[in-house]
């Protein structure tokens, strides 16, 4: 049901977490050379890849990105929604986690390089927050509805 706000907010989720897979998270300059960390890998000005396999992060935005898409339509199992919003905040911990870790494996490969960290970074932390926001409204609905069975 898309005129629920819990929708809305998994649906930014959702938008947020593919624009990781269109760019930069980090670049590097080394002696006049640029180098760019992104979801796949880092790679050289020249589009070569430098070494570092960033296959787990890629996973971790995959996931993150298909789950609170399938989640919208889970809104009949408001309980299962509110299990995947709370394992997704986890998942988006584990990505912060994992893009400064990657970021950290690439500085020590490149001695000396300047970092420069992109706008990408703070999509995991607003994507938890926005998973927040969604975890609170199911919460409110499921409570809403156990009232009024009660009531009955």
């Amino acid at each position: 049901m898309l005129q629920r706000s819990q929708t809305l907010f998994l649906l930014g989720v959702f938008i947020l977490t593919l624009l990781l897979l269109t760019g930069p998270l980090a670049r590097f300059s080394l002696e006049g050379s640029e180098y760019v960390l992104k979801y796949s890998g880092l790679f050289d000005a020249a589009g070569e890849t430098m070494g570092v396999a960033t296959w787990p992060l890629s996973v971790f935005v995959l996931v993150v990105s298909l789950l609170s898409f399938l989640n919208i339509f889970f809104y009949r199992h408001r309980i299962r929604q509110m299990r995947i919003a709370v394992f997704l905040i986890l998942l988006n911990a584990g990505m912060v986690g994992m893009m400064f870790f990657y970021t950290a494996v690439a500085k020590s490969q490149l001695k000396g390089a300047l970092v420069l960290h992109q706008w990408r970074f703070i999509v995991p932390p607003i994507s938890m927050i926005l998973l927040y926001f969604a975890f609170r409204r199911i919460r409110r609905d499921e409570l809403m509805v156990k009232a009024f069975d009660r009531i009955r």
